[in-house]
């Protein structure tokens, strides 16, 4: 069993802005898959776009969760005023008292070398009757963020909507742009990514997470979306796993190209390129392959 690996967020320390955090809270499974648009009249799903197709759908149910994990951490630790460095920050309340938008003008954090944050963007924050957050709206949010020898931007653009809250599988509605860049010294990660209506409804059975999912995600550097079909049943991920257990995922593109992967195990993973079935594969032969 493979395990996506994340760095654990550093702790909000008094005088520390949360923006810090949103680094780690707001990456996915990243790898830098960029293919260039098919020549016209080629399908789009084919043997060379289908295992980026399926990688863009697996980072697409991390990615979603972070986003909207991130917004407690943003509404219980910003407060109005100037920045560190540079640029200000403005906290807005409604009539409750609960933050309700957050604008960050070129926030700018310098705490010593190698340890630094800009943030800027717009993030608003809406609730239901019972005071439950159930909407973010984040307008041009972006973290450009220092953290030793790493440097990381964040961005993103849209709304996520998820009506019970910011639960733990959460269920949601996702539209907007995504995007995320890692860099190392002797490395760079890099994902891409739009939502389109992209609706995951989770629910927990015993160690497990099921998650329906339909809507439309994009491809790397690419404006058009394929169309995610989970069915009915959804897919049957063990908690903390890569690979789903049960369940078929289908993508499709608006020309009827389409790739599915089904799970008979773990370890029993049958990919499917416009009805062409490939060997089967292990639960770690199925991430290489999506990973090439």
């Amino acid at each position: 069993m493979r395990l996506y690996s994340y760095h654990r967020a550093p702790a909000i320390r008094w005088g520390v802005p949360a923006v810090l955090c949103a680094s780690v809270l707001l990456t996915a499974c990243e790898d830098d898959n960029y293919r260039p648009d098919p020549e016209p009249g080629e399908p789009t799903v084919t043997e060379t776009s289908a295992p980026v197709a399926l990688e863009q759908s697996t980072e697409s149910y991390f990615a979603a969760p972070k986003i909207i994990n991130y917004g407690p951490v943003l509404s219980n630790t910003a407060s109005t005023g100037p920045c560190f460095s540079d640029g200000d920050v403005l906290v807005e309340t409604d009539t409750d008292d609960r933050v309700s938008r957050i604008t960050y003008n070129a926030c700018s954090e310098d705490f010593g070398p190698g340890f630094s944050s800009l943030t800027d963007g717009v993030v608003t924050f809406e609730y239901d009757t019972q005071g439950t957050l159930v909407r973010l709206i984040m307008d041009g949010f972006s973290e450009d963020t220092v953290l030793g020898a790493e440097h990381q931007v964040v961005r993103f653009d849209g709304t996520m909507d998820f009506p019970e809250g910011p639960a733990s599988p959460p269920s949601y509605t996702a539209n907007g742009q995504y995007e995320f860049v890692r860099e190392f010294p002797d490395d760079i990660q890099n994902v891409a990514m739009g939502f389109q209506d992209f609706q995951v409804q989770s629910s927990v059975s015993g160690t497990d997470i099921i998650q329906i999912m339909n809507g439309g995600i994009s491809l790397p550097g690419r404006d058009s979306y394929l169309t995610v079909d989970t069915g009915g049943d959804g897919l049957r991920r063990p908690s903390g796993s890569s690979c789903a257990v049960s369940g078929t995922l289908t993508l499709t593109a608006a020309d009827g190209s389409y790739t599915s992967a089904t799970f008979n195990g773990e370890d029993h993973i049958v990919v499917s390129v416009n009805g062409v079935a490939q060997p089967e594969r292990t639960c770690d032969e199925y991430l290489a392959f999506i990973n090439h």
